[in-house]
């Protein structure tokens, strides 16, 4: 993928990619269930584009070229992972400011 398709679709520089996931502290591999396996840069990729502009799953098969349900697998473990591991960076504001339990 070229430097403006990037930008455009993930909202971040290509080289800045995979800085992000290291920042993060994101495993190299996601294993979903039904024994889907995807590395860390295609799942931060996923997940920016889902966050980056809404649309459906199925819109995102020509970019990854993955179906539905792997998608949404892959999506689904990346951000419980950033949750999992950064969640108790914002649970003091979050309790603070909007009365909201952080589990």
């Amino acid at each position: 993928m070229e430097e403006p398709e990037c930008k455009a679709y993930f909202r971040f520089e290509k080289n800045d990619i995979p800085v992000l996931a290291e920042t993060l502290g994101l495993p190299d591999f996601f294993k979903c269930t039904q024994r889907t396996v995807a590395g860390k840069i295609e799942g931060l990729c996923l997940v920016l584009r889902r966050m980056a502009y809404p649309c459906r799953l199925g819109d995102l098969i020509p970019v990854f070229g993955r179906p539905v349900p792997e998608l949404s697998m892959i999506a689904n473990c990346v951000l419980e992972e950033i949750y999992d591991l950064h969640a108790h960076r914002c649970s003091p504001i979050l309790e603070s400011d909007f009365k909201v339990r952080i589990r």
